[in-house]
């Protein structure tokens, strides 16, 4: 737990949010009528698994992976790889395609936008990570830690 709460809060964000959109897409994402003709309509419920979902479950295992390797593995991974870059890409894509996905879906239920306000926090989580990255590499001086650190303001 100590380790955890060690990481930037856009890593603590990503490693939390992007399991659960994944655990998102076995909910129901949306509710479909069917016409029977003459015996009647039915309502299906349908989890958000289809070819859109198939698309932002991969983007959201990319994202995942790539930031546990980079804050909690001893994984030494090229420095010549813009990995926040990319991390910012699939949290941008992530959000994308779920937001395409839902728009699309016929019939979305108020859950799936619930899940697209989840897929918002993971792409935060992979802008915060960026933001910081990007802030410490032109201020090094701003590397050092902050928690811990009052102000006396």
């Amino acid at each position: 737990m100590a380790k955890f709460k060690a990481l930037s809060r856009g890593t603590q964000l990503v490693l939390v949010a992007g399991p659960l959109l994944l655990l998102s897409l076995l909910f129901t994402w949306q509710h479909v009528e069917v016409d029977y003709g003459q015996a009647g309509t039915a309502t299906i419920a349908l989890d958000g698994f289809d070819a859109w979902g198939l698309l932002l479950a991969l983007l959201t295992i990319a994202l995942v992976t790539i930031v546990a390797l980079r804050a909690l593995s001893a994984v030494e991974m090229s420095a010549d790889v813009p990995w926040g870059s990319i991390a910012l890409g699939l949290g941008v894509g992530v959000l994308a395609v779920a937001a395409l996905k839902n728009v699309i879906d016929d019939g979305s239920t108020w859950a799936s936008y619930v899940f697209v306000g989840l897929a918002g926090i993971v792409a935060l989580g992979a802008f915060l990570d960026w933001s910081e990255a990007r802030g410490v590499r032109q201020h090094p001086e701003l590397a050092r830690r902050r928690r811990g650190v009052r102000s006396a303001a």
